[in-house]
């Protein structure tokens, strides 16, 4: 265990070398709250609440969720592929470490990069700038655990798609179609409260809303009770379990497609 948690420490000391494109993403992330803000007060304009959320409850899910969003923005399948495709992965391989949890460690670091250069700043700002109120409820207390989940169910997807570069070298047409259904269907840019119904039922027992439903409606509706939240925690630990379960399969298949070429 040792050896995985100095992977992630080296990978939080690389990311802070690029401490200028942290004030980017910060004020990219700003300007889309600013957007966000008036767009929903737009919508609310005739309205107190709608479809079981008032406009404070709306934004800060919309808010939060970008913050959620850049936090787990690590790129792994990219740099996945990038070995793959380089032969660099050889480096990895004859090493005696396990790849999948060698990969989770190194992602792990690019998340708390991610978290106290990004994600802390922007959260600082949402409630300095904007005086986003939060209701207190137990939602808050489990919130963390949800995040974790959340972090391990994304991971996976990476991993997955890093892992079909073994069959294709390059995943950029896999990794943009991943990243648009997940944003779609995982309720990151609308709360899936405003999808139709019948969408809402099928929706909510997919993976992709273990990613950012579950731990925003933590933080937007923390008043909802305690047997709701374990239960929406259950629904991720199941998909945490079956997915680590179902990449790791994948990759006993795909590591014996892997050719490298030397000279």
């Amino acid at each position: 265990m040792r050896s995985y948690l100095a992977l992630a420490r080296g990978q939080y000391m690389a990311g802070i070398i690029y401490r200028f494109g942290f004030l980017f993403a910060i004020l990219g992330n700003v300007v889309y709250m600013g957007v966000a803000y008036f767009l929903w007060k737009s919508i609310y304009r005739n309205s107190e609440t709608l479809r079981g959320l008032t406009f404070d409850q709306a934004f800060l899910y919309i808010a939060l969720g970008s913050a959620v969003f850049i936090l787990l923005k690590t790129y792994t399948d990219w740099y996945m592929a990038y070995e793959i495709r380089e032969g660099l992965i050889t480096n990895q391989l004859v090493k005696p470490l396990d790849y999948q949890l060698y990969v989770l460690f190194g992602n792990l670091g690019a998340v708390l990069i991610n978290m106290t250069g990004i994600t802390l700043p922007t959260l600082i700002l949402l409630f300095a700038v904007f005086r986003t109120p939060v209701t207190w409820g137990v939602g808050l207390l489990i919130f963390p655990f949800s995040l974790i989940l959340a972090f391990l169910v994304s991971f996976c997807f990476d991993y997955f798609i890093g892992l079909m570069a073994f069959y294709t070298d390059s995943n950029w047409g896999l990794s943009m179609t991943k990243e648009i259904i997940i944003t779609a269907f995982s309720g990151a840019l609308i709360p899936l409260q405003f999808f139709p119904e019948s969408l809402q039922k099928i929706l909510l027992w997919l993976p992709f809303q273990a990613i950012y439903h579950t731990p925003l409606m933590m933080v937007t509706k923390p008043d909802l009770g305690l047997e709701t939240f374990l239960r929406m925690l259950g629904v991720q630990a199941l998909w945490v379990v079956v997915l680590f379960a179902l990449t790791r399969l994948f990759y006993n298949q795909a590591i014996k497609v892997l050719r490298i070429g030397g000279g």
